[in-house]
């Protein structure tokens, strides 16, 4: 069960499209909160920047009161990715939404298990 609904990642996807970032910025925010999130959830690395996913939310043992942040280096690796795969803005925008409303929801679960 997905903790937020289709109708908020559409308006948050249409928030973010009406920025106007460049596709760069694009990528690397998508990689920043992929990696984020495989950094702080059990199986993080099942999560893949442009696919929809349907996950129950495990935080790992090591995130002890905050986020784990990811280096620079990880982030670029995972941007890398991202930008060979030539994804459209609006994936882009869809794709960061999303992990925008689920890095929202680890961090709620995060606070909750402090």
């Amino acid at each position: 069960m997905c903790p937020f609904t289709k109708e908020e990642v559409t308006s948050l996807a249409f928030k973010i499209y009406k920025e106007n970032k460049g596709l760069e910025k694009s990528v690397w925010d998508l990689a920043q909160l992929c990696v984020t999130i495989n950094k702080n959830v059990k199986n993080g690395y099942d999560i893949k920047p442009l696919e929809t996913d349907n996950l129950i939310l495990l935080i790992r043992e090591d995130v002890n009161g905050q986020v784990i942040l990811p280096s620079e280096d990880e982030i670029r690796e995972v941007a890398e990715i991202i930008y060979n795969e030539n994804p459209s803005r609006s994936q882009l925008d869809w794709y960061i939404a999303e992990k925008q409303l689920l890095l929202e929801e680890i961090k709620k679960l995060i606070d909750y298990n402090r």
